[in-house]
C-alpha cells in the first residue's frame, strides 16, 4: 500500500479494496481532524510508521514506536535465508537454538517464532525500549521468546547457538547526516555503522566462537557493495567458511552466511 491508502485504510479500520469498491465511504469531522494531525507529523518529516504505531513485515502487523528502528522488507531476506536453515535443521530432528542480535522490535525474531515455534529463541538488544516494544510484539502473536537487555560484549549464554542471525547497523558514520529526514528519526544505534560502516560486523565476528555451536551458523544483513569487506573481515577469523550470499530482489548482495567449521 501507498501513505495515502495506509492512512485511510488506518483511520477508517477498512481492508485497502472497500477504498474502491465502496463509493459511499465518507470521512466523518472526527477523521478530518485525525488526518491533519497525521499530515501535519508528516510534513515535518517524522516516519510514518512512528505516527500510526506499526509497520507490516513478513505477513505480520508489528507495534513501532520513535525509539525503535522500523524494519524493513529488504530484512524479510534474512528472515527467509535464516527459515529455511531452521526447516532443513528440523527435518535432522534437530531442535534448533537461535540468537538475534540487535532485536530492535523483534521483527527477526517473532516472525521466525510464528513460523517455527519449536526454535528455541534468545533476543537481545542495548535498548531498553526497543526490548519493551519487541516483547509486546511477542505478546500479540503468543510467540515464546527469551529476551536479554545487554551488550554482545558482556553477553556469555550458558549454552551455544546454532543459529545466530543479526541486522547490524551498515551506514557509514559519514552518510548518516545524508539520510532522508525520517530516516534521520530513527535511533542512531540502528542506523550507524562506524566510519566504515562495518563496525559491527567485526564485534560480531570477535565474539563468535562463544556464541556458536560447532556447524553452527551466523546469518546477517549487509548494505550495498559491503560483500568484499565483510568477506575480507572473515578472513581474519580462524574456524570459519563463507556458506552463503543471498541477493535481494533489487539484486543487491543482501545477506551472507557463514559457518563455523570447528
Amino acid at each position: 500500500m501507498n501513505e495515502a491508502e495506509l492512512v485511510l485504510t488506518e483511520l477508517l479500520g477498512c481492508p485497502r479494496h472497500r477504498l474502491y469498491l465502496e463509493a459511499k465511504l465518507r470521512l466523518s469531522n472526527s477523521h478530518c481532524q485525525q488526518l491533519a494531525a497525521i499530515l501535519k507529523r508528516r510534513i515535518q518529516g517524522e516516519p510514518l510508521q512512528y505516527i500510526i504505531g506499526k509497520q507490516d513485515f513478513f505477513g505480520l502487523n508489528f507495534k513501532v514506536e520513535k525509539g525503535v528502528f522500523i524494519p524493513r522488507p529488504e530484512t524479510e531476506i534474512l528472515v527467509e535465508v535464516v527459515f529455511r536453515y531452521a526447516q532443513s535443521m528440523s527435518r535432522l530432528n534437530t531442535q534448533a537454538r537461535l540468537l538475534d542480535i540487535g532485536t530492535g522490535s523483534g521483527c527477526i525474531a517473532v516472525a521466525l517464532a510464528y513460523l517455527l515455534p519449536y526454535l528455541d529463541i534468545t533476543a537481545l538488544d542495548v535498548s531498553q525500549k526497543a526490548i519493551q516494544i519487541a516483547r509486546d510484539n511477542a505478546d500479540s502473536y503468543g510467540v515464546r521468546i527469551k529476551f536479554v537487555l545487554a551488550d554482545i560484549f558482556r553477553y556469555n549464554p550458558k549454552d551455544l547457538f546454532d543459529i545466530v542471525v543479526s541486522n547490524p547497523p551498515y551506514i557509514p558514520s559519514r552518510q548518516i547526516k545524508d539520510l532522508q529526514p525520517e530516516i534521520q528519526q530513527e535511533p542512531s544505534l540502528a542506523l550507524d555503522g562506524g566510519e566504515d560502516g562495518l563496525r559491527f560486523y567485526r564485534r560480531i565476528f570477535s565474539v563468535s566462537d562463544k556464541l556458536l555451536k560447532p556447524r553452527g551458523v551466523l546469518a546477517l544483513e549487509m548494505g550495498l557493495g559491503q560483500l568484499s569487506a565483510i568477506k575480507e573481515i572473515l578472513q581474519g577469523y580462524s574456524g570459519y567458511s563463507l556458506k552463503e550470499v543471498v541477493r535481494d530482489y533489487s539484486n543487491i548482495e543482501r545477506v551472507i552466511m557463514v559457518e563455523k567449521t570447528a
